[in-house]
């Protein structure tokens, strides 16, 4: 598991630079708890109920072989019993929240807005992924063109 922005793919960067620089113009300063993973990891984390899937966008993906996600962690919540989330956006701390609201308008894909509906998927609200874009681009025309 990794913490490394830089293992992140060239075309998701951008966003998650942005993301973590309005976050902390809007006095909300994140840490870092993930960006890439192996194989191994994710089976280790599937096996410890920390993930749900053998399709994370943690692990390397096409084009660049590199990570499309994020997990993030308000910095202020670092000392609450889990993190102030307790499960729906509605009955837990609001800075997980703005925090989304944030990522979604750097155009990111939000984990606290996925339905909660083990053992499938459940909110993840410091996850962040890529999300291509509307045009229908593909990941490999947007990279190529720059």
């Amino acid at each position: 598991m990794g913490k490394s922005l830089d293992a992140l793919a060239s075309y998701f960067r951008p966003q998650v630079d942005s993301f973590v620089a309005d976050c902390l113009a809007a006095g909300l300063p994140l840490t870092i708890e993930d960006t890439d993973r192996d194989q191994a990891t994710q089976a280790a984390d599937i096996a410890a109920g920390r993930s749900w899937t053998t399709h994370s966008k943690h692990l390397p993906q096409p084009p660049e072989m590199r990570s499309e996600a994020i997990d993030c962690v308000p910095m202020a919540l670092l000392s609450v019993k889990q993190w102030g989330w307790y499960g729906t956006i509605e009955t837990s701390d609001p800075r997980w929240l703005q925090m989304g609201e944030i990522g979604e308008k750097n155009g990111m894909e939000w984990g606290g807005r996925w339905p909660n509906n083990p053992p499938h998927s459940r909110s993840d609200p410091g996850h962040f992924q890529f999300k291509p874009p509307d045009n229908s681009e593909t990941v490999q025309e947007v990279s190529a063109e720059g």
